[in-house]
């Protein structure tokens, strides 16, 4: 090999070389910053050289963290058990670390993730058509009313029921099979209110429920707020987040923080609490 080809290879040798070095570099950076959007439990704590052998370091890598520690000290949690992160004290198949991520309360069962931290289902009333699909067929539905002589009414679409401002915008017949394999007729029937154009979907054999439906939710500082399906609302004396009320039922009323699209769950006030 000549002395020109020979500074050729050298030059890309070391070319390649200062590329790796660059790379592990960029590697590491990433990493730190992959590990700095961590939750402080998720991250790993670089050990210290100076550090003393067999110095106590609290669990997970959180010494320093003191949200962590001042959160073990509050709910008397041992923050130097190797064992106490993944543990569940209360049995409520959450450990201590989804407890700690969700802030809500490692000792008391009725506190999970995914509740809101606060805010409590005092009260829940149903308001519900008088209609009852009891058979759909040929482009037309009977509809029985559940109030006053329970009579029957034949519509088709386009007719409007006796008595009541309710047009009929849609007949649909569904037939369907449950888990079972059994057959199920699942036939719907919209409605249209000539006053509040709300739409009403009744399901054959299935109450429905109207728009006038609404559930009181109530808070440890004993202020309540009546809520209606779809409606987005604050709580009172405090603006810095509003919910849409996603769904109401007798147990239980899911909301939507608007800001960061998290889904709440808002669980019935037990009956010693109310």
């Amino acid at each position: 090999m000549n002395r020109s080809l020979l500074r050729f290879a050298t030059l890309l040798a070391v070319f390649a070389l200062a590329a790796g070095c660059r790379k592990k570099e960029q590697d590491a950076d990433l990493a730190d910053e992959a590990e700095k959007a961590l939750p402080p439990t998720e991250q790993v704590t670089k050990e210290d050289p100076a550090a003393a052998p067999g110095a106590s370091t609290p669990v997970d890598g959180t010494a320093g963290n003191a949200d962590f520690e001042a959160w073990f000290k509050k709910h008397k949690l041992n923050l130097n058990d190797s064992k106490m992160l993944d543990a569940d004290p209360d049995g409520d198949s959450f450990s201590n670390r989804d407890e700690f991520l969700a802030d809500t309360n490692p000792n008391d069962p009725n506190s999970v993730p995914g509740q809101h931290p606060q805010i409590r289902l005092k009260e829940f009333n149903e308001v519900r058509l008088p209609l009852v699909v009891e058979a759909v067929e040929g482009g037309k539905a009977r509809i029985r009313r559940t109030d006053g002589d329970g009579k029957t009414e034949s519509v088709k679409e386009g007719d409007t029921l006796r008595g009541l401002a309710l047009s009929v915008q849609r007949i649909e017949q569904i037939q369907d099979t449950d888990k079972e394999g059994h057959p199920i007729d699942r036939s719907v029937v919209v409605l249209e209110d000539g006053s509040t154009k709300e739409r009403l979907t009744l399901v054959k054999d299935m109450p429905a429920r109207t728009a006038a439906t609404f559930a009181i939710l109530t808070a440890s500082d004993g202020k309540t707020v009546k809520v209606k399906q779809g409606e987005t609302f604050q709580w009172p004396g405090d603006e810095a987040a509003s919910y849409k009320v996603i769904d109401l039922r007798e147990d239980q009323v899911v909301l939507q923080q608007v800001d960061n699209k998290k889904m709440w769950t808002v669980p019935r006030v037990s009956e010693e609490k109310k």
